[in-house]
């Protein structure tokens, strides 16, 4: 790491590592695994490997399934698609609104249904362990459930929404949870009790040869008994011209707003834009640059707090697959 009289750094890092397993059982039953090697602080070597997705799928009937195990919760265009894949990433990062709300895996049980109709109608319909929870855990005798529905009108283009529901006995997420109450929040000054979190979520996709357009929306509502209702959102817009098959500039806007009531992400807002550019050698093998600028409004304990803002700063990254 390089670091100038005024503080700016510069880096090299290695991201994570993420593995594949699919096995067909039968014509009607599959397996898929997904498995990360990612930094880790508290390792001695600071590296850990995490189970991101085990499940084992029954298609019953058409193109209707049950499915079983740890998945990535069925709520947005981004977490069905993408993973933690950086290679199919179309940025370099997730939007902002994976770091606050969105649960990224649920353990459980799943109903499913893909391809269906004119429309190539889809939905899930999913319960299991909550926020709270871990892969071997949860606090609560009551599970969470989540609903999302998906239409693909046109070749390329994917139309949903999805709403989650959850009660957390005692303000704790687990692992499935992309945001976490923040470590750095003084005992005395942590909310411990019940929290119930609702997110409804809309996507658009359209991905064509010659353009893309990604929009993620989300609406939270997180209610305590001491600080009532709080009301949160995020926004996140991208859109790639592809001017050639590998080559694509694109811009990004994400922001995030957390209200000044909520004790269970605490009061953020953040807006990030960018101008990037993608070039992909084939489709497990790209590089994206990525000039960015990010302002923080307001920003409460939260542990995924960045360590710089301002900018613009020039980023870039390799992302390869095998």
């Amino acid at each position: 790491m390089i670091r100038d009289e005024e503080g700016r750094k510069a880096s090299f890092a290695i991201g994570e590592h993420d593995f594949f397993v699919n096995a067909t059982i039968s014509d009607k039953i599959t397996f898929i695994g997904e498995y990360v090697v990612r930094f880790n602080s508290k390792s001695v070597t600071n590296y850990l490997p995490s189970i991101e997705r085990s499940l084992v799928k029954f298609n019953y009937t058409n193109n209707h399934s049950v499915i079983v195990g740890k998945v990535h919760t069925p709520l947005n265009y981004w977490n069905d698609s993408y993973h933690h894949g950086r290679v199919f990433f179309p940025v370099i990062d997730r939007p902002l609104g994976f770091s606050y709300f969105i649960p990224l895996h649920t353990l459980g049980l799943q109903f499913q249904g893909q391809n269906l109709g004119k429309l190539n109608f889809g939905y899930d319909v999913m319960v299991g362990n909550g926020i709270s929870s871990t892969d071997v855990y949860h606090d609560s005798v009551v599970p969470s459930f989540s609903a999302s529905f998906h239409i693909k009108p046109r070749d390329g283009m994917r139309i949903g929404a999805s709403y989650y529901w959850d009660n957390l006995h005692d303000n704790t997420p687990g692992v499935h949870s992309g945001h976490s109450t923040a470590s750095s929040v003084p005992l005395d000054q942590r909310y411990e009790g019940p929290v119930k979190f609702r997110l409804t979520s809309f996507s658009f996709a359209y991905f064509k040869d010659n353009f893309e357009i990604l929009n993620e929306s989300g609406y939270n509502v997180s209610t305590t008994d001491t600080t009532g209702r709080a009301n949160n959102f995020y926004q996140f817009v991208y859109a790639g011209l592809n001017v050639t098959e590998k080559s694509t500039p694109y811009i990004l806007g994400d922001y995030i707003h957390v209200a000044d009531n909520d004790v269970h992400a605490y009061p953020a807002e953040r807006l990030k834009i960018a101008l990037g550019y993608r070039y992909s050698f084939d489709y497990l093998l790209n590089v994206k640059i990525q000039l960015e600028k990010e302002w923080e409004f307001k920003h409460a304990f939260h542990q995924n707090h960045p360590t710089s803002y301002g900018g613009p700063f020039l980023r870039i990254q390799v992302a390869y697959g095998f």
